[in-house]
């Protein structure tokens, strides 16, 4: 069982907790454009900004696009725009800890299809969509989950490569540069948030906001593995800078950089 975590930082990305049946009021909003029924909820103005492009989107942002080969994509007010078979296509897909979802509009044609998953990153969703886009259509020549299938798996086996390849590069038989208790602290990066480093009699622990908690081992040099409290997230290599006066002084996780907080 995967626990749920708090969405609370992410609010402002779109953040929703919901279900099939209020997804598919929402749906119904939006292939309506914007009316229930005779009564109108949002104004012309405001439906028609929704899906007005807003910037260009990279084609790389979902895999899938690699199989689809859209010749177009942008991005509205939540939405991720393309093309698919001659028409325009709105979705959004949603992950988190445990679940997935993607939502997806073909508002020409009034169609709209929804799905849930309890897989995280379960890429089934993508083709249920682009089935059920076909099937609407009177077509059922492509099977979207084999290609998907195959895709993502091509996918992981490239990612097991690329850490067994990080995992031969490490260096046998180093040592910190500093006793261990000496890394723990706080680390903030005004962007990322802040991340804290105990110590305690089992060692040093890792605590980065409410999904990443864990331990550090020693992996060489200044650098540690952090393994996750929540197993099924990967594991990442934090790497400790030290400053003239041979002290922590950054921490290195996941692509950012953290200073450490200086003590008053």
């Amino acid at each position: 069982m995967i626990e749920n975590v708090s969405v609370d930082p992410v609010a402002a990305a779109g953040a929703v907790w919901s279900n099939v049946g209020d997804m598919s009021k929402w749906m119904q909003l939006l292939l309506d454009g914007g009316r229930i029924g005779d009564k109108r909820l949002l104004s012309q103005e405001t439906f028609a900004e929704l899906f007005t492009p807003q910037t260009i989107a990279p084609f790389d942002m979902y895999p899938t696009t690699r199989v689809i080969k859209p010749h177009w994509m942008t991005y509205g007010l939540g939405w991720f725009q393309q093309d698919y078979r001659g028409q325009a296509v709105d979705f959004h897909t949603g992950s988190i800890d445990g679940m997935v979802a993607i939502h997806g509009l073909i508002r020409d044609d009034r169609l709209g299809v929804y799905v849930l998953g309890n897989l995280d990153h379960a890429e089934l969703r993508h083709a249920l969509m682009y089935t059920v886009f076909d099937r609407f259509a009177g077509r059922s020549d492509h099977d979207w989950s084999a290609d998907f299938l195959k895709l993502y798996g091509g996918l992981q086996t490239e990612e097991q490569q690329a850490r067994a390849k990080r995992d031969a590069r490490r260096a046998a038989g180093t040592s910190p540069s500093l006793p261990v208790p000496q890394f723990a602290g706080d680390y903030v990066d005004p962007l990322h948030g802040d991340v804290r480093v105990t110590y305690d009699s089992s060692g040093l622990g890792i605590h980065y906001g409410a999904a990443f908690i864990g331990t550090l081992e020693h992996w060489h040099y200044n650098t540690f593995r952090a393994t996750w409290k929540a197993a099924w997230r990967a594991p990442e290599l934090v790497n400790f800078a030290l400053d003239a006066d041979g002290q922590p002084a950054t921490l290195e996780l996941m692509g950012a950089r953290f200073a450490r907080k200086t003590k008053n």
